[in-house]
Protein backbone atom coordinates (compact mmCIF):
# COMPACT_ATOMS: atom_id res chain seq x y z
CA UNK A 1 0.00 0.00 0.00
CA UNK A 2 3.08 2.02 0.95
CA UNK A 3 4.63 1.18 -1.87
CA UNK A 4 1.76 2.21 -4.46
CA UNK A 5 1.03 4.92 -3.05
CA UNK A 6 4.53 6.49 -3.46
CA UNK A 7 4.38 5.28 -7.11
CA UNK A 8 1.64 7.35 -7.52
CA UNK A 9 3.60 10.17 -6.14
CA UNK A 10 6.17 10.03 -8.34
CA UNK A 11 3.71 9.17 -11.26
CA UNK A 12 1.54 12.12 -10.31
CA UNK A 13 4.65 14.49 -9.69
CA UNK A 14 6.18 13.48 -12.97
CA UNK A 15 2.88 13.78 -14.74
CA UNK A 16 2.60 17.47 -12.98
CA UNK A 17 6.02 18.47 -14.11
CA UNK A 18 5.31 17.63 -17.41
CA UNK A 19 2.67 19.45 -17.61
CA UNK A 20 4.22 22.67 -16.21
CA UNK A 21 7.00 21.90 -18.81
CA UNK A 22 4.30 21.85 -21.50
CA UNK A 23 2.53 25.13 -20.39
CA UNK A 24 6.10 26.86 -20.74
CA UNK A 25 6.89 25.70 -23.87
CA UNK A 26 3.14 26.14 -25.44
CA UNK A 27 2.87 28.73 -28.33
CA UNK A 28 1.52 32.22 -27.33
CA UNK A 29 -1.94 32.69 -27.44
CA UNK A 30 -1.99 34.91 -31.37
CA UNK A 31 -4.72 37.18 -30.31
CA UNK A 32 -3.02 37.82 -26.53
CA UNK A 33 0.27 38.83 -28.13
CA UNK A 34 -1.77 41.12 -30.75
CA UNK A 35 -3.68 42.61 -28.28
CA UNK A 36 -0.54 43.79 -26.05
CA UNK A 37 1.53 44.58 -29.40
CA UNK A 38 0.48 48.02 -29.42
CA UNK A 39 0.51 48.54 -25.31
CA UNK A 40 4.30 47.43 -25.68
CA UNK A 41 4.53 49.58 -28.46
CA UNK A 42 3.72 52.31 -26.93
CA UNK A 43 6.10 51.45 -23.56
CA UNK A 44 8.92 50.77 -25.94
CA UNK A 45 8.08 54.37 -27.64
CA UNK A 46 7.47 55.86 -24.25
CA UNK A 47 11.02 54.64 -22.87
CA UNK A 48 13.05 55.79 -25.95
CA UNK A 49 11.71 59.24 -26.00
CA UNK A 50 12.45 59.40 -22.50
CA UNK A 51 15.72 58.19 -22.96
CA UNK A 52 16.64 60.57 -25.77
CA UNK A 53 15.33 63.74 -23.93
CA UNK A 54 15.85 63.17 -20.07
CA UNK A 55 18.36 65.90 -19.89
CA UNK A 56 15.88 68.71 -21.20
CA UNK A 57 13.11 67.72 -19.06
CA UNK A 58 15.17 66.73 -15.94
CA UNK A 59 16.59 70.21 -16.23
CA UNK A 60 12.94 71.85 -16.67
CA UNK A 61 11.65 69.37 -14.09
CA UNK A 62 14.29 70.83 -11.14
CA UNK A 63 13.85 74.23 -12.23
CA UNK A 64 10.16 74.06 -11.81
CA UNK A 65 10.50 72.67 -8.32
CA UNK A 66 13.45 75.27 -6.97
CA UNK A 67 10.87 78.04 -8.44
CA UNK A 68 7.90 76.58 -6.90
CA UNK A 69 10.10 76.98 -3.65
CA UNK A 70 10.17 80.63 -4.39
CA UNK A 71 7.27 81.42 -5.74
CA UNK A 72 5.88 79.51 -2.03
CA UNK A 73 8.41 82.09 0.23
CA UNK A 74 7.23 85.33 -1.53
CA UNK A 75 3.56 84.50 -1.56
CA UNK A 76 3.80 85.40 2.24
CA UNK A 77 4.48 89.31 1.48
CA UNK A 78 1.64 89.73 -0.77
CA UNK A 79 -0.97 91.98 -0.05
CA UNK A 80 -5.05 91.17 0.22
CA UNK A 81 -6.58 91.72 -3.43
CA UNK A 82 -10.16 91.88 -3.32
CA UNK A 83 -10.93 94.56 -5.70
CA UNK A 84 -9.51 96.34 -8.78
CA UNK A 85 -6.68 98.82 -8.62
CA UNK A 86 -5.48 100.90 -11.28
CA UNK A 87 -2.96 99.00 -12.05
CA UNK A 88 -4.07 95.25 -10.89
CA UNK A 89 -7.69 93.41 -12.16
CA UNK A 90 -9.27 91.73 -10.16
CA UNK A 91 -11.22 88.74 -11.15
CA UNK A 92 -10.94 86.48 -7.96
CA UNK A 93 -10.01 88.31 -4.64
CA UNK A 94 -7.45 86.82 -2.92
CA UNK A 95 -6.47 87.33 1.08
CA UNK A 96 -2.87 88.33 1.76
CA UNK A 97 -0.47 85.62 2.06
CA UNK A 98 -2.08 83.09 -0.54
CA UNK A 99 0.28 80.77 -0.50
CA UNK A 100 1.40 79.55 -4.26
CA UNK A 101 -1.89 78.32 -5.07
CA UNK A 102 -2.74 82.24 -4.92
CA UNK A 103 -0.01 83.57 -6.65
CA UNK A 104 -0.42 81.67 -9.77
CA UNK A 105 -3.29 83.73 -10.55
CA UNK A 106 -1.66 87.40 -10.34
CA UNK A 107 -0.96 90.28 -13.15
CA UNK A 108 -2.63 89.31 -16.28
CA UNK A 109 -3.12 85.70 -15.16
CA UNK A 110 -6.48 87.52 -13.48
CA UNK A 111 -7.41 87.84 -16.72
CA UNK A 112 -6.89 85.02 -18.47
CA UNK A 113 -8.54 83.25 -15.67
CA UNK A 114 -11.32 85.40 -16.39
CA UNK A 115 -11.22 84.11 -20.00
CA UNK A 116 -10.61 80.78 -18.96
CA UNK A 117 -13.54 80.46 -16.65
CA UNK A 118 -16.42 82.87 -18.74
CA UNK A 119 -15.24 82.74 -22.16
CA UNK A 120 -14.58 85.80 -24.42
CA UNK A 121 -18.19 88.19 -23.73
CA UNK A 122 -19.67 91.08 -25.06
CA UNK A 123 -20.38 94.10 -22.98
CA UNK A 124 -23.31 93.96 -21.93
CA UNK A 125 -26.09 96.14 -22.87
CA UNK A 126 -26.54 99.08 -20.07
CA UNK A 127 -23.56 97.70 -17.70
CA UNK A 128 -21.49 100.03 -16.57
CA UNK A 129 -18.51 102.23 -17.67
CA UNK A 130 -16.23 99.83 -16.07
CA UNK A 131 -17.86 96.92 -17.00
CA UNK A 132 -17.99 97.24 -20.07
CA UNK A 133 -14.10 98.47 -20.41
CA UNK A 134 -12.98 95.28 -18.61
CA UNK A 135 -15.10 92.78 -21.15
CA UNK A 136 -13.26 94.28 -24.17
CA UNK A 137 -10.04 94.21 -22.14
CA UNK A 138 -10.10 90.44 -22.22
CA UNK A 139 -10.53 90.56 -25.66
CA UNK A 140 -6.51 92.07 -25.80
CA UNK A 141 -5.45 88.36 -25.05
CA UNK A 142 -5.17 86.01 -27.65
CA UNK A 143 -6.99 82.80 -26.99
CA UNK A 144 -4.92 79.92 -27.51
CA UNK A 145 -3.46 79.74 -24.01
CA UNK A 146 -6.72 80.41 -22.11
CA UNK A 147 -8.86 77.94 -24.12
CA UNK A 148 -6.67 74.94 -23.97
CA UNK A 149 -6.98 75.85 -19.60
CA UNK A 150 -10.28 76.37 -19.90
CA UNK A 151 -10.71 73.02 -21.91
CA UNK A 152 -8.57 71.41 -19.11
CA UNK A 153 -10.48 72.59 -16.68
CA UNK A 154 -13.71 71.39 -18.33
CA UNK A 155 -12.16 68.21 -18.82
CA UNK A 156 -10.73 67.59 -15.42
CA UNK A 157 -12.75 69.73 -13.20
CA UNK A 158 -9.16 71.31 -11.71
CA UNK A 159 -9.39 74.71 -10.48
CA UNK A 160 -7.59 77.76 -12.93
CA UNK A 161 -4.44 77.50 -10.51
CA UNK A 162 -4.07 74.05 -11.15
CA UNK A 163 -5.35 73.40 -14.65
CA UNK A 164 -2.86 76.52 -15.77
CA UNK A 165 0.07 74.94 -14.20
CA UNK A 166 -0.63 71.99 -15.44
CA UNK A 167 -0.68 73.43 -18.80
CA UNK A 168 1.98 75.77 -18.49
CA UNK A 169 4.26 72.91 -17.28
CA UNK A 170 3.97 70.59 -19.60
CA UNK A 171 4.01 74.01 -22.58
CA UNK A 172 6.99 74.50 -20.90
CA UNK A 173 8.87 71.04 -21.00
CA UNK A 174 7.86 70.05 -24.58
CA UNK A 175 9.46 74.15 -25.10
CA UNK A 176 12.93 72.76 -23.65
CA UNK A 177 12.71 69.54 -25.46
CA UNK A 178 12.41 71.45 -29.00
CA UNK A 179 14.71 73.79 -28.21
CA UNK A 180 17.08 71.15 -26.76
CA UNK A 181 16.32 69.35 -30.53
CA UNK A 182 17.23 72.71 -31.83
CA UNK A 183 20.74 72.88 -30.67
CA UNK A 184 21.91 70.09 -30.26
CA UNK A 185 22.47 69.16 -34.05
CA UNK A 186 25.00 72.02 -34.59
CA UNK A 187 25.80 72.68 -31.22
CA UNK A 188 26.49 69.58 -29.15
CA UNK A 189 24.65 67.69 -26.35
CA UNK A 190 26.62 70.25 -23.96
CA UNK A 191 25.82 73.84 -25.77
CA UNK A 192 21.96 72.08 -26.36
CA UNK A 193 22.18 71.41 -22.30
CA UNK A 194 23.22 74.77 -21.37
CA UNK A 195 21.03 76.72 -23.18
CA UNK A 196 18.32 74.17 -21.88
CA UNK A 197 19.41 75.46 -18.37
CA UNK A 198 19.67 78.65 -18.68
CA UNK A 199 16.04 79.38 -20.18
CA UNK A 200 15.01 77.09 -17.47
CA UNK A 201 16.47 79.28 -14.89
CA UNK A 202 16.16 82.53 -16.40
CA UNK A 203 14.95 85.93 -14.38
CA UNK A 204 11.55 85.29 -15.46
CA UNK A 205 11.14 81.92 -15.96
CA UNK A 206 8.86 81.39 -12.67
CA UNK A 207 5.96 82.94 -15.15
CA UNK A 208 6.73 79.31 -17.19
CA UNK A 209 4.57 77.69 -14.33
CA UNK A 210 1.85 79.88 -13.82
CA UNK A 211 -0.93 81.16 -15.36
CA UNK A 212 0.95 83.23 -18.40
CA UNK A 213 0.89 82.35 -21.83
CA UNK A 214 5.04 82.80 -22.52
CA UNK A 215 5.15 78.54 -22.05
CA UNK A 216 2.95 78.68 -24.79
CA UNK A 217 4.43 81.01 -26.80
CA UNK A 218 7.38 79.15 -25.97
CA UNK A 219 6.53 75.85 -27.41
CA UNK A 220 5.00 77.20 -30.42
CA UNK A 221 8.15 79.44 -31.36
CA UNK A 222 10.31 76.17 -30.62
CA UNK A 223 8.52 74.63 -32.88
CA UNK A 224 8.15 76.79 -35.86
CA UNK A 225 12.11 76.85 -35.73
CA UNK A 226 12.60 73.02 -35.78
CA UNK A 227 10.43 73.12 -38.64
CA UNK A 228 11.98 75.57 -40.81
CA UNK A 229 15.42 73.72 -40.20
CA UNK A 230 13.75 70.67 -40.96
CA UNK A 231 12.39 72.49 -43.92
CA UNK A 232 8.57 71.53 -43.06
CA UNK A 233 7.49 74.98 -44.23
CA UNK A 234 3.50 73.73 -44.16
CA UNK A 235 3.94 72.86 -40.08
CA UNK A 236 5.89 75.80 -39.68
CA UNK A 237 2.66 78.10 -41.44
CA UNK A 238 1.17 76.40 -38.69
CA UNK A 239 3.12 76.74 -35.28
CA UNK A 240 3.56 80.49 -36.51
CA UNK A 241 -0.29 80.96 -36.92
CA UNK A 242 -0.01 78.90 -33.50
CA UNK A 243 1.69 81.46 -32.22
CA UNK A 244 0.33 84.16 -33.18
CA UNK A 245 -2.77 83.06 -31.26
CA UNK A 246 -0.95 83.51 -28.43
CA UNK A 247 1.23 85.88 -28.05
CA UNK A 248 1.60 89.05 -31.03
CA UNK A 249 5.45 88.25 -31.85
CA UNK A 250 5.21 86.76 -35.15
CA UNK A 251 6.59 89.16 -36.89
CA UNK A 252 10.37 89.17 -36.74
CA UNK A 253 9.63 85.66 -37.89
CA UNK A 254 9.54 87.39 -41.51
CA UNK A 255 13.75 87.67 -40.58
CA UNK A 256 14.29 84.40 -40.18
CA UNK A 257 12.13 83.09 -43.34
CA UNK A 258 14.27 85.58 -45.41
CA UNK A 259 17.50 84.43 -44.07
CA UNK A 260 16.56 80.58 -44.34
CA UNK A 261 15.58 81.37 -48.17
CA UNK A 262 18.93 83.08 -48.94
CA UNK A 263 20.83 80.60 -47.59
CA UNK A 264 18.83 78.12 -49.58
CA UNK A 265 19.46 80.57 -52.69
CA UNK A 266 23.07 80.32 -51.71
CA UNK A 267 23.45 76.51 -51.64
CA UNK A 268 21.15 75.39 -54.01
CA UNK A 269 20.97 78.48 -56.38
CA UNK A 270 17.01 79.35 -57.72
CA UNK A 271 15.74 76.39 -55.47
CA UNK A 272 11.64 77.60 -56.54
CA UNK A 273 12.52 76.20 -59.99
CA UNK A 274 12.95 72.55 -59.63
CA UNK A 275 10.92 72.92 -56.42
CA UNK A 276 8.21 75.20 -56.61
CA UNK A 277 5.97 73.95 -53.84
CA UNK A 278 8.38 74.08 -51.00
CA UNK A 279 9.20 77.52 -52.33
CA UNK A 280 5.48 78.36 -52.04
CA UNK A 281 5.06 76.42 -48.37
CA UNK A 282 8.31 78.80 -47.36
CA UNK A 283 6.69 82.23 -48.94
CA UNK A 284 3.91 80.76 -46.73
CA UNK A 285 5.30 81.10 -43.77
CA UNK A 286 6.28 84.78 -44.20
CA UNK A 287 2.98 85.84 -45.04
CA UNK A 288 1.81 84.24 -42.06
CA UNK A 289 4.82 85.95 -39.88
CA UNK A 290 3.32 89.19 -41.18
CA UNK A 291 -0.33 88.25 -40.73
CA UNK A 292 0.03 86.92 -37.82
CA UNK A 293 0.56 90.31 -36.09
CA UNK A 294 -3.08 91.51 -36.83
CA UNK A 295 -4.73 87.61 -36.23
CA UNK A 296 -6.64 88.05 -33.75
CA UNK A 297 -7.32 91.91 -33.50
CA UNK A 298 -8.85 90.89 -37.09
CA UNK A 299 -11.14 88.27 -35.44
CA UNK A 300 -12.31 90.42 -31.70
CA UNK A 301 -12.47 93.34 -34.27
CA UNK A 302 -15.22 90.85 -36.32
CA UNK A 303 -17.16 90.63 -32.71
CA UNK A 304 -16.42 93.97 -31.05
CA UNK A 305 -15.60 96.38 -33.78
CA UNK A 306 -11.96 97.44 -35.14
CA UNK A 307 -11.64 99.98 -32.78
CA UNK A 308 -12.06 98.12 -30.09
CA UNK A 309 -10.56 95.08 -31.70
CA UNK A 310 -7.40 97.26 -31.80
CA UNK A 311 -7.30 99.72 -29.18
CA UNK A 312 -4.87 97.85 -26.80
CA UNK A 313 -2.37 96.48 -29.78
CA UNK A 314 -2.47 99.40 -32.13
CA UNK A 315 -3.96 102.27 -31.03
CA UNK A 316 -2.09 103.23 -27.62
CA UNK A 317 0.93 102.37 -29.98
CA UNK A 318 0.46 104.84 -32.62
CA UNK A 319 3.88 106.75 -33.80
CA UNK A 320 5.74 105.17 -31.08
CA UNK A 321 8.99 103.94 -31.18
CA UNK A 322 9.62 101.70 -28.17
CA UNK A 323 13.00 102.09 -26.38
CA UNK A 324 14.46 104.47 -29.16
CA UNK A 325 11.68 107.11 -27.83
CA UNK A 326 12.10 106.35 -24.19
CA UNK A 327 15.61 106.87 -24.78
CA UNK A 328 15.77 110.20 -26.61
CA UNK A 329 13.58 111.93 -23.30
CA UNK A 330 15.80 110.49 -21.01
CA UNK A 331 19.16 110.70 -22.91
CA UNK A 332 18.50 112.93 -26.17
CA UNK A 333 19.97 112.18 -29.32
CA UNK A 334 22.85 109.74 -27.89
CA UNK A 335 20.00 107.83 -26.13
CA UNK A 336 18.93 106.15 -29.35
CA UNK A 337 22.52 105.70 -31.02
CA UNK A 338 23.23 103.93 -28.00
CA UNK A 339 20.41 101.53 -28.49
CA UNK A 340 21.24 100.61 -31.99
CA UNK A 341 24.76 100.13 -31.40
CA UNK A 342 23.41 97.80 -29.14
CA UNK A 343 21.32 95.86 -31.52
CA UNK A 344 24.35 96.36 -34.18
CA UNK A 345 26.71 94.21 -31.78
CA UNK A 346 24.14 91.73 -31.33
CA UNK A 347 23.97 91.30 -34.53
CA UNK A 348 27.32 91.12 -35.34
CA UNK A 349 27.91 88.65 -32.27
CA UNK A 350 25.65 86.12 -34.05
CA UNK A 351 27.22 86.62 -37.12
CA UNK A 352 30.32 85.80 -35.47
CA UNK A 353 32.23 82.51 -35.17
CA UNK A 354 31.67 81.05 -31.55
CA UNK A 355 27.53 82.06 -32.08
CA UNK A 356 27.77 79.76 -35.14
CA UNK A 357 27.09 76.84 -33.00
CA UNK A 358 23.35 77.63 -33.38
CA UNK A 359 21.39 77.22 -36.40
CA UNK A 360 21.19 80.75 -38.29
CA UNK A 361 17.39 80.34 -37.65
CA UNK A 362 18.04 80.36 -34.14
CA UNK A 363 20.58 83.16 -34.59
CA UNK A 364 18.16 85.32 -36.70
CA UNK A 365 15.73 85.43 -34.17
CA UNK A 366 17.75 86.43 -31.92
CA UNK A 367 18.43 89.39 -33.39
CA UNK A 368 15.00 90.10 -34.85
CA UNK A 369 12.58 89.50 -31.80
CA UNK A 370 14.90 91.78 -29.55
CA UNK A 371 14.92 95.04 -32.44
CA UNK A 372 11.39 94.72 -32.29
CA UNK A 373 11.01 94.70 -28.78
CA UNK A 374 13.02 97.79 -28.33
CA UNK A 375 10.71 99.06 -31.16
CA UNK A 376 7.34 98.21 -30.24
CA UNK A 377 7.64 98.30 -26.17
CA UNK A 378 8.10 100.64 -23.25
CA UNK A 379 11.09 100.06 -20.82
CA UNK A 380 9.57 98.33 -17.85
CA UNK A 381 9.93 94.68 -16.18
CA UNK A 382 7.95 93.29 -18.81
CA UNK A 383 10.86 93.52 -20.76
CA UNK A 384 12.00 90.58 -18.83
CA UNK A 385 9.19 88.76 -19.22
CA UNK A 386 9.48 89.08 -23.53
CA UNK A 387 12.73 87.74 -23.41
CA UNK A 388 12.05 84.36 -22.19
CA UNK A 389 11.63 83.83 -26.02
CA UNK A 390 15.21 84.45 -27.05
CA UNK A 391 16.88 81.50 -25.28
CA UNK A 392 20.13 82.23 -26.38
CA UNK A 393 21.02 85.80 -25.22
CA UNK A 394 21.99 84.32 -21.36
CA UNK A 395 24.22 81.66 -23.10
CA UNK A 396 26.37 84.27 -24.57
CA UNK A 397 26.98 86.11 -20.61
CA UNK A 398 28.86 82.08 -20.52
CA UNK A 399 30.71 82.30 -23.53
CA UNK A 400 28.74 79.69 -25.54
CA UNK A 401 30.32 76.65 -24.44
CA UNK A 402 30.27 73.77 -26.51
CA UNK A 403 32.75 71.28 -24.46
CA UNK A 404 32.47 70.80 -20.91
CA UNK A 405 36.16 72.32 -19.80
CA UNK A 406 36.91 73.20 -16.64
CA UNK A 407 36.56 76.91 -17.67
CA UNK A 408 33.46 76.38 -19.47
CA UNK A 409 31.81 74.77 -16.36
CA UNK A 410 33.13 77.86 -13.75
CA UNK A 411 31.36 80.15 -16.50
CA UNK A 412 28.39 78.38 -15.92
CA UNK A 413 27.95 78.26 -12.43
CA UNK A 414 28.41 81.46 -11.97
CA UNK A 415 25.87 82.42 -14.33
CA UNK A 416 23.68 79.94 -12.97
CA UNK A 417 24.12 81.37 -9.49
CA UNK A 418 23.68 84.82 -11.02
CA UNK A 419 20.30 83.75 -12.67
CA UNK A 420 18.98 81.87 -9.14
CA UNK A 421 19.74 85.29 -7.27
CA UNK A 422 17.59 87.07 -9.93
CA UNK A 423 14.82 84.74 -10.37
CA UNK A 424 14.21 84.57 -6.27
CA UNK A 425 14.23 88.32 -6.61
CA UNK A 426 11.92 88.66 -9.16
CA UNK A 427 9.39 86.24 -7.37
CA UNK A 428 8.98 88.44 -4.24
CA UNK A 429 9.19 91.64 -5.99
CA UNK A 430 7.37 91.56 -9.70
CA UNK A 431 5.18 89.00 -9.75
CA UNK A 432 4.45 88.98 -6.41
CA UNK A 433 2.16 92.17 -5.06
CA UNK A 434 3.76 93.21 -1.76
CA UNK A 435 2.28 96.95 -1.49
CA UNK A 436 -0.80 98.92 -2.14
CA UNK A 437 0.87 101.73 -4.60
CA UNK A 438 0.93 101.45 -7.91
CA UNK A 439 3.75 99.48 -9.55
CA UNK A 440 4.08 97.59 -13.26
CA UNK A 441 3.04 94.65 -14.08
CA UNK A 442 5.53 91.70 -14.83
Amino acid sequence: MAIARLEYALVGGDHMRDERQSQLTRPEDPTRAEASAPARRLVDGVRAWLGRWWVPLAIFATSRIVDAVFLAMAAEDQVALTRTRLDYYVYEPTPSDPGYSGIVSNWDAQWYRRIATDGYELPAPGGSAADTRNTLWTWAFPPAYPMIVRLVMIVTSLSFPVAATIVSCLAGASAMVLMYRLVIRTGGPFLAGVTVLFSSFFISAPLLQIGYSEALALLFLMAALNFMVDRHYLWATAAVLALSMTRLVTLPFLLVVVVHGYLRYRSEGGFWRAKPTEAASLALVGVMSVFGLFSWMLVASAFIGMEAGTARSVGYRSFYLGWFEEAYRLFGPLGPVLIAIFLVLLALIMMGRTARAWSPELRTWSVAYPAFLMATTPILPAVLRYLLLTPTLPVLLAGTPRQPTRRALAWVAVVLVVLLLCQRWYAANIIVVWTTELRPAP
